[in-house]
């Protein structure tokens, strides 16, 4: 089985993959970094890989950011600033991508993901909780949204990660709105991203048609689970994951090469 060369069971396992990929990534993001390295398995040119992220992103992670939106846990308006500015960051990052050699960062994106699992252990005290203040920072959403979708158009693995934790510890929102509002940056920074790729020539159209249904799929699916279950079920699973995921990436970037 190859990129140049697919058949119908090649065509079976990316959409299967797409579902796990989906379900993941709905849920605590990192859903590029099962479908990426299987697509780089299979011969697909690094820049295709990495745009089949984006070109599934923009529908899976739209279809769970309205799961979150439709059950009210959140309001898009509160995000307004962030979503412009994850917009403008992911467009210039896809820009740079294009250019530039991302070798070098993703290197450091198993320790990071590392230390935000080890954080995320760390339970805060009920002082603390009773005492944060959760108002929307309107500078906050500037810096993140820029700063988060320059580094998901310019090469992306964990930022679902990344926002998720972000929003749950700096912004001080509980572990079921963090989710929802990543996922809604996601598909922002996810839009911007394709049309550069698109604009390339570097879109697996065909080929990604298939996975997009998958990972629509595995995204609704995922969000109505983390809904349905609350932190009980979001956080520990969201450890697990970022935990997993680190772990491939360490492998891949540092003993496969």
């Amino acid at each position: 089985m190859s990129y140049s060369d697919p058949t119908i069971l090649l065509f079976i396992i990316l959409f299967l993959a797409a579902i796990l990929a989906g379900f993941v990534d709905s849920i605590a993001g990192g859903g590029g970094l099962i479908t990426a390295p299987l697509m780089l398995s299979i011969g697909a040119p690094p820049h295709i890989a990495l745009s089949m992220g984006k070109y599934m992103g923009v529908f899976g992670t739209s279809i769970a950011a309205w799961a979150y939106i439709k059950r009210k846990v959140i309001n898009p308006k509160e995000w307004i600033w962030c979503a412009i500015m994850t917009l403008l960051g992911s467009f210039i990052g896809a820009l740079f991508l294009l250019s530039l050699d991302p070798s070098f960062i993703k290197k450091m994106i198993p320790p990071l993901l590392i230390a935000i699992g080890i954080y995320m252990l760390i339970p805060k005290s009920k002082k603390q909780v009773e005492s944060e203040d959760s108002t929307v920072s309107k500078s906050k959403q500037i810096i993140s949204g820029l700063g988060l979708g320059f580094y998901d158009g310019f090469i992306g693995p964990g930022t679902g990660s990344f926002w998720t934790v972000l929003y749950n510890r700096i912004f001080n929102q509980d572990f079921m709105i963090s989710s929802g509002v990543a996922r809604l940056m996601n598909s922002m920074s996810n839009i911007a991203a394709l049309v550069i790729f698109a604009a390339a020539g570097k879109v697996a159209w065909f080929m990604g048609a298939f996975m997009v249904v998958g990972f629509m799929l595995g995204s609704y699916v995922g969000a109505r689970s983390a809904i349905k279950y609350g932190e009980k079920f979001i956080k520990p699973l969201f450890i697990t994951l970022v935990f997993i995921i680190a772990g491939r990436l360490t492998y891949i970037e540092y003993f496969t090469n």
